[in-house]
């Protein structure tokens, strides 16, 4: 299985009551369908997958396989805090036509997770799981660094097939892909705003939230970055910052969910206890994507 290219980490459509709009969340991802993405990636950290229970999870997981072309790949967000209960969501997941689970770092005890814990836990899911598994390593919510040692360690299993890597760490993910030779195990960047150089150190693409405003715009970096049109593709990177930093750090996920009612997606609001974003910073949203060329 290949994992190259943008793939967009879905966010999960609220009414305002918190109740899943799954016709929503079926219209975006057609909308998404049109452009080149290579799929998406369900019940990730944008998909507001902690605020979820087991239940919601696998409806959100049938919703979207119904609506997921078969040429794209559904990734799907299994990782919990246990490794028992990890092992059983993927089955479920894959019983639900998951192609790729994605198993972000346990962290609840995060003191314990050494390098000989996550190396248990992650090689016990892999030996387990019908469906491979991709390493998500994101510091910012786990306070958790997965470190390039386990992670080269991992990546001899063969059942475990590529790192997504939202550290944001242009170093760390460089001695990742100089460490792991394997050209089946693929390094994505979950951090736009360095998407451009992880491709010229051998990133084969990312999982980013500005990939639900403007996947277009991503997959035209990918693209210059193939031709050999360089400095198109670092121009356009940097155009893509102010807009990503609103998306991510600014504005958080209500912020994303604002952006993509901008570009004719369906966004909503979040649940609590995320505080719905005001009417004066979804003006500041809009301003930072015009004063960026995007609108």
């Amino acid at each position: 299985m290949k994992l190259e290219g943008i793939f967009p980490p879905v966010t999960t459509p609220f009414d305002d009551n918190g109740c899943i709009e799954h016709h929503h969340l079926s219209e975006n991802i057609e909308k998404w369908n049109e452009t080149e993405i290579s799929g998406f990636l369900i019940l990730g950290s944008n998909g507001e997958s902690i605020f979820l229970n087991e239940e919601e999870k696998l409806e959100i997981i049938n919703t979207a396989r119904k609506a997921i072309p078969s040429p794209k790949k559904m990734l799907v967000g299994t990782g919990l805090e246990s490794t028992k209960s990890t092992i059983e969501f993927t089955r479920k997941a894959a019983d639900c036509g998951a192609d790729v689970a994605v198993v972000i770092t346990p962290h609840f005890f995060k003191n314990d997770m050494s390098h000989e814990a996550l190396l248990k836990h992650y090689i016990k899911v892999a030996d387990t799981s019908p469906i491979p598994v991709l390493l998500y390593n994101v510091p910012l919510f786990t306070g958790i660094n997965l470190e390039v040692k386990t992670t080269a360690v991992l990546s001899s299993h063969e059942n475990i097939i590529g790192i997504k890597d939202s550290s944001g760490d242009i170093e760390q993910l460089s001695e990742i892909i100089n460490l792991i030779k394997d050209e089946e195990f693929y390094a994505l960047t979950g951090s736009s705003i360095v998407l451009y150089p992880s491709l010229c150190i051998g990133a084969a693409g990312g999982i980013m939230a500005i990939a639900c405003v403007l996947p277009e715009r991503c997959l035209d970096i990918v693209r210059l970055y193939k031709d050999g049109n360089h400095a198109e593709a670092k121009a356009l990177q940097m155009q893509l910052i102010e807009p990503t930093i609103a998306v991510t750090s600014g504005y958080g996920i209500p912020g994303l969910k604002a952006s993509m009612d901008l570009f004719g997606y369906y966004g909503g609001g979040s649940r609590l206890p995320l505080l719905p974003i005001t009417d004066a910073e979804i003006k500041e949203i809009k301003n930072i994507f015009t004063n960026a060329g995007f609108l």
